[in-house]
């Protein structure tokens, strides 16, 4: 086994510490290796892991019969903690960290361009990931500075890139994680070259109201894959679109956060948009075309036309389908193929803080801005031909005398290239 990890970005200024950690070796060795930085740096525990052992039986035998290979890498975490993976009464399928409380819902936007659209006629999957920057603390609205929470870091302060090359069953991939190391997965590509993205539904959310059922703080009572263990089984298994739109429309799905749907493309261009009903009772695939194929976090079947979209002029409530026109009218707009450079430019065009000086319709110092907690985290670009990411991540911005943020000279990282090695 070989493991390597490299610190991207750090620092005093930075909101995030992003870590690149590299794993070569059989599947157990994977999962061992997490296991053991997990308890480490994350303080993740058996105390921590503890399950109800009906739930935790079900789930050990489902992940046996139906995703081996991750069931491989959580023995491998049990054993990096001094268990017998068959224990019930521990559940180790997730390595959760800085998710004891609920964050905000993420909003976020991405665009799959398919090779006859680009200049070096190879697929691109462009990605804005939006969350909260805030601690705990700030996402309850809890006074600082006397309360338990006002030296924790933020949410999303750990998000790791991980490339694994897994020697026992799987494909290779490059994929960044936050929530869950061991299969906390939030976009990606694998050695097959596909790509996947997962975006929150939030019409899902706010039609479910009180009746939104996480799984947060608590030990979740359900047998399948969460919404993001969904992703890590894509790319672990998948090398076609077709194969992932099977895959997705028989497992067995539950979410420990929010609903969401995925973008999925392979490397010839075959791509879709996969999303289930607010009741969870259907299955949607919008399959895209020789176009460029845009999502956000609007429920696409119910807004196929434009006469089911809301009425104009959009507001930060509606900003998903503001977003969404943004990308199109970009898009169409755009003179001859598309090159990286374009497609960073127009992913730009939604930046968190772009959406809020026009929709807000003040300038970025306004009061509306400053309680605008989420910001654009990541660019993600994802080169399929080259089995490549690149990144470029938030830093941190110009704050105000009353310690908030000002909304004005948002410092970020250049793109930071990653490859798969094929």
């Amino acid at each position: 086994m070989h493991v390597d990890e490299k610190v991207l970005v750090a620092g005093q200024d930075s909101l995030m510490t992003v870590r690149h950690l590299t794993i070569r070796g059989t599947n157990f060795e994977i999962g061992r290796a997490l296991g053991e930085l997990a308890q480490e740096r994350h303080g993740i525990s058996l105390a921590k892991a503890r399950a109800v052992p009906v739930y935790a039986r079900a789930r050990h035998s489902y992940f046996r019969r139906h995703y081996p290979i991750h069931w491989e890498r959580v023995r491998g975490v049990a054993e990096a903690l001094g268990v017998d993976p068959n224990d019930v009464r521990y559940d180790l399928t997730t390595l959760t960290y800085n998710m004891d409380l609920p964050p905000g819902i993420p909003g976020c936007s991405a665009v799959y361009y398919p090779p006859l659209s680009t200049a070096s006629r190879g697929g691109y999957l462009s990605r804005n990931y939006d969350f909260d920057v805030g601690t705990m603390a700030d996402v309850l609205h809890v006074p600082s500075p006397s309360t338990e929470y006002r030296d924790s870091r933020p949410v999303m302060a750990e998000p790791y890139i991980m490339t694994w090359y897994p020697e026992d069953g799987g494909y290779a991939s490059l994929a960044i994680h936050a929530f869950d190391m061991l299969s906390g997965t939030l976009d990606g590509i694998n050695s097959a070259g596909l790509v996947v993205a997962i975006l929150a539904d939030e019409e899902a959310v706010a039609a479910l109201g009180p009746n939104l059922e996480p799984h947060l703080g608590r030990v979740p009572q359900a047998i399948g894959l969460h919404e993001l263990q969904v992703m890590r089984w894509l790319l672990d298994t998948c090398g076609t679109a077709e194969e992932a739109k099977q895959a997705l429309l028989e497992v067995k799905q539950y979410y420990t956060f929010s609903p969401c749907h995925y973008i999925v493309a392979d490397r010839d261009g075959n791509s879709f948009i996969y999303e289930n009903s607010t009741g969870r009772n259907v299955q949607y695939v919008f399959d895209g075309s020789e176009r460029p194929l845009i999502v956000t976090n609007f429920q696409i079947y119910r807004h196929r036309t434009r006469d089911q979209w809301p009425e104009e002029p959009f507001t930060l409530s509606t900003n998903a389908f503001w977003r969404y026109h943004v990308l199109e009218r970009c898009v169409v707009d755009h003179d001859g193929l598309f090159t990286p450079k374009a497609i960073k430019e127009i992913h730009h065009r939604v930046n968190v803080l772009s959406m809020v000086a026009e929709l807000g319709g003040i300038s970025l110092q306004g009061d509306e801005a400053l309680n605008v907690q989420a910001r654009t985290l990541w660019h993600s670009i994802y080169d399929q031909d080259a089995r490549s990411a690149s990144f470029s991540f938030y830093l941190d911005e110009q704050w105000g005398r009353d310690n908030k943020r000002t909304g004005r000279d948002e410092r970020r990282t250049g793109y930071l290239t990653m490859r798969l090695v094929v």
